[in-house]
């Protein structure tokens, strides 16, 4: 037996199925629109981000850049300020060696230099103040010598060989000059605790 199906059944059977076929083709569409969306989201944002990153890291170097600049220009600057306070220590040390010349003991160590370093014929040169107390202890070691004042001499002297075409200097400010190069960094310790 042959069931005769309705013409009303038979549309809407046709019309369900053409429904069915053309909503899975849009489920497609749908996925296959969504899946080309993510790619060129994806696509987008990792351009973007690349591109973001890069000016981070330009403007990172930039800023370490500075930073450095900045790190070496204090350097420099706390280096000016601790040589003039340490320039200021020695120039007090300086000043100093116009009382320590008055004293026994630098009379005392000027005779133990001039009993060892002059010979018949050098050429010392001293302070005003202290060619007196040169041309008396020559005079007491029956040295022959020429005695030159040089006023920029605060104490000690200097002795000149002409015939060795040789300079030796024992001023204190020679002496304190090296002995305060030998020193600097206890000083720069003392004053600054570095």
């Amino acid at each position: 037996m042959i069931k005769l199906v309705s013409f009303e059944d038979l549309l809407n059977y046709s019309l369900n199925e053409e429904k069915n076929k053309i909503s899975n083709e849009f489920k497609k569409i749908l996925d296959e629109m969504n899946q080309i969306v993510e790619e060129s989201y994806t696509e987008v944002l990792r351009e973007y981000t690349a591109k973001i990153d890069n000016l981070v890291n330009k403007s990172n170097d930039r800023i370490r850049g500075e930073i450095a600049k900045m790190e070496i220009e204090n350097k420099r600057i706390i280096s000016r300020e601790m040589d003039y306070w340490i320039e200021n220590v020695k120039e007090n040390a300086k000043k100093m060696l116009y009382e320590f010349v008055k004293t026994e003991q630098y009379r005392k160590g000027l005779e133990s230099i001039i009993s060892r370093e002059i010979s018949e014929g050098s050429v010392v040169y001293c302070s005003s103040a202290d060619q007196k107390i040169i041309s008396d202890i020559t005079k007491k070691r029956k040295i022959s010598c020429k005695i030159v004042i040089d006023e920029k001499i605060v104490g000690g002297i200097k002795i000149y060989y002409p015939d060795k075409s040789l300079l030796k200097d024992f001023t204190l400010e020679t002496i304190l000059n090296q002995v305060f190069d030998d020193i600097r960094d206890k000083v720069a310790e003392i004053l600054f605790g570095e």
